[in-house]
């Protein structure tokens, strides 16, 4: 009959270490399983980072030809030319306001035609839509914030909607009212 090799029941010990094994061994151990999942850990953050830039990159890019599209409008504004600033409207836009009312509207707006700096902080495009939020500083430095929803029609960007803000800047700060004693 030949012997088995089996260990008493006071020597067995946690699986994977025997009894022998001094505590600077099994501190090594678990101190390259612990390297080893902050490894994993630290990949899995650099993947997770890379993938919101690679977003973040393709939303920019997708978005870059409505903010050209709105550029070009202020600028054919600023510049004077109403009819090449009404052609970047879409034509759901244009059916509800005709190029004569729109001249009209934009002649009560001076800020429009003032427009030094146009600035966007927030872009989404998708599926043929886009929207635009920022603001606009005019040559006086005021900022009024805008709004910009596009949409693509014949593989090109036209404004199908925005919004300016309606409050004007105080160009003086209240005085403050003294009484005479």
């Amino acid at each position: 009959m030949e012997h088995e090799n089996v260990q008493p029941a006071s020597e067995v010990t946690e699986p994977g270490f025997p009894r022998s094994a001094s505590p600077a061994v099994r501190s090594r151990r678990y101190g390259g399983r612990a390297r080893r999942a902050l490894g994993v850990l630290a990949s899995a953050v650099l993947i997770a980072m890379a993938s919101v830039a690679f977003l973040i990159g393709l939303s920019w890019v997708r978005s870059q030809g409505a903010v050209n599209a709105v550029q070009a409008q202020v600028q054919a504004i600023r510049d004077g030319k109403v009819e090449e600033a009404y052609t970047l409207f879409s034509r759901s836009y244009q059916e509800g306001m005709s190029l004569p009312m729109f001249r009209r509207w934009l002649r009560r707006q001076k800020r429009l035609a003032n427009v030094q700096h146009l600035q966007f902080w927030g872009r989404s495009a998708w599926r043929g839509t886009a929207l635009l939020w920022g603001s606009f500083e005019d040559n006086l430095g005021h900022s009024y914030p805008v709004r910009y929803l596009l949409v693509q029609e014949g593989g090109a960007w036209r404004i199908d909607r925005f919004q300016l803000s309606a409050e004007l800047p105080d160009p003086a700060p209240q005085n403050e009212r003294l009484i005479g004693i």
